[in-house]
């Protein structure tokens, strides 16, 4: 199925057969868009391992024209996190995310499946999101262009409504528009607005990419015109076996043992305070009393708990299991 990237001209933008500089063709608006479907599955990929929630992308959509005019039916309280590319790309690539998109998958991360409101950790959480999903458009970038590009720390912000959205030199901006489907945990709206001359930058170097491995693969065609026969290997068809058999294999690890460790608390001490311990000397660690204690799996905390008693033994009744986001945030020394 063939999706819409913007074949209709949108607001903003008068289609024909001059291109003005205030706006990109038909053939690089479609050219943009094969790009943006590599970037998108990758974001969607680099999504689903944050949150452990298959995410697929979709419904893209691309059209350009004035910044102003672009920016007005985005409507409510949005997210914004401008991200500044250097090297064989350059300029501002600016996120916009409504506050319900923003909420659809930090609530994920957080554990909080019902908040509906955009917090500094909310905020925070949704940083590391676009850090990982800007990972992701790196590494086509890189890949499809043929360039290196060093992506800038994302600034982000909270705004009111879009009409605070600004673009570094982009009077004239392309705006691209897609979803990331999240399971029945619902869906998150994109916007990325790119000034006009980045994007003709991104299609001229992506077309230069392109042509120059179709010059190669033709260079490499006169090799065969000898006198040796050149066949392709014939494999046997896969089984649909296969896959079910490799899954089962994973069973092999759930014997593989772990080191579970509680812990009471941590503190620091001089060399000295260590070298005058003796029997008897008591260490007071960084936790109050009554304090849950840390679970720790191969030294990575995975949980808190209460210490119990059972049958004269200690042990521990697990309260809290660690969120994908606090894994992903916190180090094995300050988890909690």
């Amino acid at each position: 199925m063939t999706e819409n990237l913007g074949t209709t001209a949108p607001l903003g933008y008068e289609a024909g057969p001059s291109v003005s500089a205030e706006t990109i063709s038909e053939t690089d608006k479609a050219t943009l868009g094969d790009l943006l479907r590599e970037i998108g599955n990758a974001q969607a990929n680099a999504i689903s391992t944050l949150t452990s929630v298959t995410t697929k992308f979709s419904s893209p959509f691309i059209d350009a024209g004035q910044l102003e005019t672009l920016k007005k039916d985005i409507k409510g309280k949005v997210i914004q996190a401008k991200v500044n590319l250097t090297g064989g790309v350059s300029g501002e690539w600016v996120y916009i995310v409504p506050e319900k998109s923003v909420l659809s998958i930090t609530n994920i991360l957080i554990g909080q499946e019902d908040n509906t409101e955009v917090t500094d950790l909310v905020i925070n959480t949704f940083g590391e999101v676009i850090t990982q999903t800007t990972g992701a458009l790196m590494t086509i970038l890189t890949d499809k262009l043929g360039k290196t590009i060093t992506p800038g720390f994302p600034h982000i912000d909270f705004l009111q409504d879009a009409s605070a959205l600004s673009v570094a030199g982009g009077t004239f901006v392309v705006r691209m528009n897609y979803v990331f489907n999240l399971q029945d945990k619902g869906s998150a709206r994109f916007f990325v607005f790119i000034p006009i001359s980045m994007a003709r930058s991104i299609i001229s170097s992506f077309n230069a990419a392109k042509n120059a491995g179709a010059m190669s693969m033709g260079a490499e065609a006169p090799m065969q015109q000898s006198g040796i026969q050149i066949k392709p290997v014939a494999f046997e068809p896969l089984q649909m076996g296969v896959e079910s058999e490799a899954m089962g294999n994973i069973t092999l690890l759930l014997d593989v043992p772990m080191r579970v460790t509680v812990e009471l608390g941590r503190t620091k001490m001089t060399i000295k305070d260590i070298l005058g311990l003796g029997e008897g000397s008591i260490i007071e660690l960084d936790k109050l009393a009554g304090e849950p204690v840390d679970i720790l799996v191969n030294d990575k905390a995975i949980a808190q708990g209460e210490v119990v008693v059972i049958d004269e033994n200690f042990a521990v009744r697990v309260t809290k299991i660690v969120t994908p986001m606090e894994r992903i945030f916190e180090s094995p020394e300050s988890q909690f």
